[in-house]
């Protein structure tokens, strides 16, 4: 029988190295590493997975949503890189596109655009190169209280005429139950028309940015940038506040809901997801005393709110872990219904 060929390499080790780590072992090794590295590049320009941290795109990203983003939708990319090899598609209005922020999004400490943790934005087209976009805010009585639609119409490129993006108020039934968000349930949703499709979108007090969009003019988008802007309008840091992004920063699109936790960090105090979103903060049952200090110990909720953002947890990653088996995992939620949803 013939002796399997070992590894060239371990062979040129020094005998005693040799009789330590094995033949089989490195050559194991670097099947596994290979393996590794396969899947990384897959991952890396083909086939992602990001998971939603805030509440900008409620209710049709919820915080705790994990998504298989296709990367290959628009361009072809550099492994392990984010450089455009071939460009064989662009975003269309409506789609929802993961993309690199601008310099101006990044507004908390230790986020970069670039290095081992590159932070990434989740956000829907609404207005596409050589469009004008202009945003009306449309007064709207509901439940005694004024609010405010911002109304979107796009002039496309060669166009004298603004088309508007259609929408109506709806009844949001079980949507906003399983929200990490309390301000969110305070607000009304709508369905808004994109060519081909409708979704949600949450509106409320009238917010205007610092923007010409707001202009009756409105403002326009040049060349080789997309107007970005989130679902949840009231509480999303978007195009509006920080301006446009050019194509190449736009890496794929959002394709499914593959997993989807509630984790409850920001709502922990609330019995019911239910009656938060039925009755609101001010009415919803609470837990109080020591069961609410078992419940939120971690969050602060027990003595103080914390701040509208999943980067208040500031503690070290063993602290973070602690207080992820002691308090987070025994309140979190799974969502299951959300597992496999088509994102449009």
């Amino acid at each position: 029988m013939n002796k399997p060929k070992g590894s060239t390499f371990v062979k040129q080790l020094p005998s005693w190295v040799q009789a330590i780590i094995g033949e089989e072992s490195v050559d194991s090794t670097f099947s596994f590493l290979f393996i590794v590295l396969l899947v990384l590049a897959f991952k890396s320009s083909v086939l992602d997975a990001n998971n939603i941290p805030s509440g900008s795109m409620i209710p049709t990203l919820k915080i705790g949503d994990f998504l298989f983003v296709n990367k290959m939708r628009y361009s072809l990319r550099l492994p392990f890189t984010e450089k455009e090899l071939i460009r064989y598609d662009d975003p269309k209005r409506g789609d929802i596109v993961t993309f690199v922020p601008p310099e101006g999004a990044l507004r908390e400490p230790g986020e970069s655009r670039e290095g081992w943790f590159p932070k990434r934005f989740v956000k829907r087209v609404i207005g596409i190169p050589g469009d004008r976009i202009r945003i009306t805010p449309k007064p709207i009585l509901r439940d005694g209280k004024q609010i405010y639609y911002g109304a979107i119409e796009y002039m496309e490129k060669g166009s004298q005429e603004f088309k508007p993006y259609e929408f109506h108020e709806t009844d949001p039934g079980s949507l906003l139950y399983d929200l990490d968000d309390p301000g969110a349930v305070e607000n009304y949703v709508f369905q808004e028309q994109k060519p081909g499709f409708q979704h949600y979108v949450i509106e409320g007090p009238h917010i205007e940015k610092g923007t010409d969009c707001y202009k009756p003019t409105g403002c326009l988008i040049p060349e080789n940038y997309y107007m970005m802007q989130g679902d949840n309008r009231p509480n999303s840091f978007d195009s509006r506040d920080w301006g446009f992004v050019p194509r190449e920063d736009v890496l794929g699109k959002a394709l499914m809901i593959y997993f989807s936790i509630n984790w409850k960090d920001h709502v922990c105090q609330y019995k019911s997801g239910k009656d938060l979103a039925d009755l609101g903060q001010s009415d919803a049952p609470r837990y109080e005393g020591e069961e609410l200090e078992s419940k939120c110990k971690d969050t602060g909720y027990y003595n103080s709110m914390p701040k509208m953002h999943s980067s208040y947890l500031d503690r070290d990653q063993m602290g973070w872990l602690k207080s992820t088996i002691l308090y987070r995992i025994p309140r979190m939620e799974i969502r299951w219904s959300r597992i496999g949803t088509i994102l449009e």
